[in-house]
């Protein structure tokens, strides 16, 4: 560990006295992802990141600060779409539950900073697990360079999540190349430590209705990405949680021409149906959070009919605990719900045994903020009178969820538990 330290330290050293430009051959816009397969984590880590220079990069690891004692070496491929190179690795049989240390690059090229990650807990095990949650990260009118959203990324690095939630739209169109990149240089400090589980949103996939490609990722989006099985739709448990995340693609067009996903009858509605039965008939698991980047209950325009209807059906028959989605660049938090029937609580901030699913929105960290308003509406039970960026903080820790949402300032604007 040390003389990575001091060949790191001699590389900046060289590439200040030298060549300037060389610090930027260095690996960067690092972030990981769980692996997983059929449902449960299994015991790796996908580390990917970006090097101006080829480099045949390597990861060191280990579980001390103090030493890595394993090494793995990565799958390079240039990529002329993001004209960098692309670094990918999973490193395999990690122990569970276990923090790791580790560092992307290659004595070639220097170094990264010392990153870390902690394993999955064995399954249905009752730990603590806390998530953050942030979504709309698109690089649009007041984040061209994604300054708000560093913003967001800096409040989040005062807490220790166990991964984080990304509800869409990355960024603001995902056939630009160099949004990815400035997307995850800016956002390092989180993603290389906490495994980013994301969806898609309607800005990182094709919005041309007459295309094959309508509703599916830019290809530039499997260069940047490694999540698990199709990378669309998956599903992972964690402790005695599931959680689903299901690609709404661009559900307002779609609706236009009869193409919202999830169609009864379909093979991605199939595969919900029997992964949200599996996940209920499981007696590890107590809770069941799905995400999307459309929201099921939203004020305004946001609100798609048809992507409600193609959905909430398997909600309510599995009895989904919470819903959390993006979009609409507001934050919504609504009144638990289940068919037409909304359920009313004494304490706006507690669900005690909820019969219905609680609905999250949290759209704004970072994407041009929007309107405020839908006080009005039945199921709604909080969302501020002001526009303001926020993220939050899940906290899962047995027959309870806590959660926190924060504006960009750090202050906290809601708080709300779901107790059984």
């Amino acid at each position: 560990m040390k003389s990575i330290f001091k060949r790191f330290s001699n590389f900046i050293g060289i590439c200040f006295l030298i060549s300037p430009c060389i610090a930027f051959s260095q690996p960067r816009g690092i972030h990981i992802n769980f692996s997983n397969d059929g449902g449960v984590i299994s015991n790796a880590m996908t580390v990917t990141w970006f090097n101006d220079q080829s480099e045949h990069g390597t990861i060191k690891y280990g579980t001390s600060a103090n030493k890595w004692d394993q090494t793995a070496q990565a799958v390079e491929v240039y990529s002329s779409t993001l004209k960098t190179y692309v670094n990918k690795i999973s490193l395999q049989n990690l122990k569970s539950a276990t923090v790791y240390y580790y560092a992307a690059g290659s004595d070639k090229n220097g170094w990264s900073a010392v990153h870390h990650f902690k394993t999955p807990p064995k399954p249905g095990s009752p730990i603590k697990i806390v998530v953050g949650l942030w979504s709309d990260t698109q690089n649009n009118g007041g984040n061209y360079n994604f300054e708000q959203t560093d913003t967001i990324v800096k409040q989040m690095g005062r807490y220790t999540y166990d991964f984080t939630i990304h509800t869409g739209d990355i960024v603001e169109n995902g056939s630009v190349a160099k949004s990815w990149i400035n997307y995850f240089n800016i956002s390092e400090s989180l993603n290389a430590n906490y495994p980013l589980m994301s969806v898609t949103g309607n800005h990182d996939v094709v919005n041309d209705t007459a295309s094959n490609n309508f509703q599916k990722p830019f290809p530039v989006f499997y260069e940047v990405i490694n999540l698990p099985g199709q990378q669309l739709n998956y599903s992972y448990n964690y402790g005695n949680a599931h959680f689903v995340a299901i690609n709404s693609g661009y559900a307002q067009g779609a609706e236009k021409v009869d193409k919202v996903l999830f169609r009864e009858g379909s093979a991605e509605y199939k595969w919900l149906e029997a992964d949200l039965k599996k996940a209920r008939e499981d007696r590890h698991i107590k809770w069941i959070i799905l995400y999307s980047h459309y929201p099921l209950f939203v004020f305004g325009v946001s609100h798609i009919q048809t992507w409600q209807n193609h959905i909430q059906p398997l909600v309510d028959k599995y009895k989904v605990d919470l819903c959390i989605a993006g979009h609409r660049h507001v934050y919504e938090r609504h009144k638990a719900v289940r068919g037409t029937q909304v359920f009313e609580q004494n304490d706006a901030n507690v669900y005690t045994k909820p019969t219905g699913t609680v609905y999250i929105n949290n759209g704004s960290c970072g994407g041009s903020l929007q309107g405020t308003g839908g006080w009005d509406m039945p199921d709604m039970l909080f969302t501020p009178k002001q526009k303001i960026y926020t993220y939050g903080v899940l906290t899962i820790e047995a027959n309870t969820i806590n959660g926190k949402v924060y504006d960009k300032a750090g202050n906290e604007v809601d708080h709300f538990s779901l107790i059984k």
